[in-house]
């Protein structure tokens, strides 16, 4: 096993860990043991825990398939969104890696170049263009969050047996609400809305 060891083999088995276990369970003691080798044998292809959570970033970037070559910005925003969304429903352990560190490589992170050249074209300065990669961003890992819970069987509800309904009526009239998908969706129509505003008021 140790002669095929691999990155790739590495993050593998890492994402593999986390979406069973839990991301904390995804240590570099446990992936050796998985790969049946000792410890310092990852050690030739990754330098330390957070080298393999850069892994699983790159990995799950490149799985939701993002748009690398040239698209409207709001494509992108809507693309961005939705595909993280499925990934983190695919790998609800590996996606908090997401949480903990930045993108990193030329080939994951072409896809932000893709919207920055988008936003720019749409008329945003550069200041303007990041903070609008920023907030899709910071939605998409939120709605994500939220997806990943959700398909590890975890809902993020309010437990109204503990509020009074005469003090609460409203968070009572939503508390039948068994899906997110209306409230990611209005998310992001509200980002996109948002953004639209930014465009026009740049170009006037």
């Amino acid at each position: 096993m140790a002669a095929t060891l691999t990155r790739d083999s590495i993050v593998e088995t890492a994402i593999a860990i986390a979406d069973r276990d839990g991301f904390d369970a995804a240590t570099l003691r446990r992936i050796a043991g998985e790969l049946g080798v000792h410890v310092t044998s990852l050690y030739n292809h990754v330098e330390t825990r957070d080298a393999v959570t850069d892994g699983i970033v790159e990995r799950l970037i490149e799985e939701a398939d993002l748009p690398v070559e040239p698209v409207g910005w709001e494509q992108w925003v809507r693309c961005f969104v939705g595909n993280l969304g499925e990934v983190a429903e695919r790998h609800p352990g590996a996606f908090v890696a997401l949480q903990h560190r930045p993108v990193q490589g030329a080939q994951a992170t072409a896809t932000f170049e893709v919207a920055l050249a988008a936003f720019a074209r749409a008329g945003l300065t550069p200041e303007d263009a990041y903070g609008a990669l920023k907030a899709t961003a910071f939605v998409a890992i939120s709605i994500g969050i939220e997806k990943s819970l959700a398909s590890a069987g975890v809902l993020a509800e309010t437990h109204l047996e503990e509020l009074s309904p005469a003090e609460f009526p409203h968070v009572y009239a939503i508390g039948d609400t068994e899906s997110g998908d209306e409230a990611w969706s209005f998310t992001l129509e509200t980002l996109v809305s948002g953004l639209r505003a930014q465009v026009r008021r740049r170009k006037r």
